[in-house]
């Protein structure tokens, strides 16, 4: 049950992100389209939003491994 859990709680963590990441990167095409002249400004914009949506991927897994061991399990 401790496994399962564990999996749970990063998978929907991790898939969360991902579609995160994706949306993030999508709107950063969109404006690089709209705005070509300023894709320098929008790919560190881009790469600062993905680097926080990988934060809390990192913040689950942190928190999957703690979780038993607060519990008690």
């Amino acid at each position: 049950m401790e496994v399962l859990a564990f999996g749970l709680t990063y998978a929907i963590a991790a898939g969360l992100a991902a579609i995160g990441a994706g949306m993030v990167g999508a709107a950063a095409l969109n404006a690089a389209g709209r705005n070509p002249e300023k894709i320098g400004e929008i790919r560190t914009l881009m790469i600062l939003g993905i680097s926080f949506v990988d934060a809390l991927a990192i913040i689950a897994i942190i928190v999957a491994i703690i979780a038993p061991i607060i519990v008690g399990e």
